[in-house]
């Protein structure tokens, strides 16, 4: 399967925000691809109807049904398998993979673009982490970073818990989640690490360098 895993250094880091505006740029250079967010929690409920709502954010732009892009949804803003606990139910990683499998794009050189939950080491499923969902999809990574103080600790920290899992960091996305951001950490950042950093500004475009990082 072609494509990336895309996970964030924390929760709340603007993992939706940037595949939202990926999503934009690849469909400017006429390049396909699929989302793949299969498990959401903290979803709203319009008419006691459960509707997750970064999904369906992914299906108004790809413009495919949300049961393509989303299947296990929860109500509580918690990590899954606690949101699922809270409603008697339970999420195997092997139900996440196989919606993966079965839902990932049929054409081979479309980029699937799987999002994880919260952080690397986040749960995921059943006593399950993002990391071994990482694990089993072997996928590129996409790092998504929020750009304020002490993120270089958690950048620093997460590409060394990554290369532990023998999986490669594709690109780092340094993100602007609000309009002003005090300390710009991109210039320190570079200086630990060889990965190809790219700054996603607040309300800001995908920089056009990232196209090199897509062979």
């Amino acid at each position: 399967m072609k494509g990336f895993l895309i996970t964030g250094t924390d929760t709340d880091v603007g993992k939706t925000w940037f595949m939202l505006r990926f999503g934009e740029f690849l469909i400017e250079n006429k390049i396909e691809f699929h989302f793949l967010k299969p498990v959401e929690s903290g979803c709203i409920e319009p008419n006691n109807k459960i509707i997750p709502k970064d999904a369906t954010k992914f299906s108004i732009l790809e413009k495919i049904p949300l049961n393509k892009i989303c299947k296990y949804t929860f109500k509580a803003y918690a990590s899954p398998p606690k949101a699922a606990e809270m409603e008697n139910r339970s999420i195997e990683l092997s139900d996440i993979v196989s919606f993966i499998k079965i839902n990932k794009s049929k054409n081979a050189n479309c980029i699937n673009l799987v999002e994880g939950c919260g952080g690397l080491f986040s749960p995921i499923a059943k006593n399950k982490l993002t990391s071994d969902l990482a694990k089993e999809l072997k996928l590129p990574i996409i790092l998504v970073v929020k750009n304020t103080l002490g993120c270089i600790n958690h950048t620093l920290l997460s590409i060394e818990a990554i290369r532990n899992l023998n999986l490669k960091i594709k690109f780092i996305i340094l993100n602007d989640v609000t309009k002003e951001t005090p300390l710009d950490n991109f210039d320190e950042l570079s200086n630990f690490t060889d990965i190809p950093i790219f700054k996603l500004g607040y309300n800001g475009k995908i920089d056009s360098n990232l196209m090199e990082q897509l062979t």
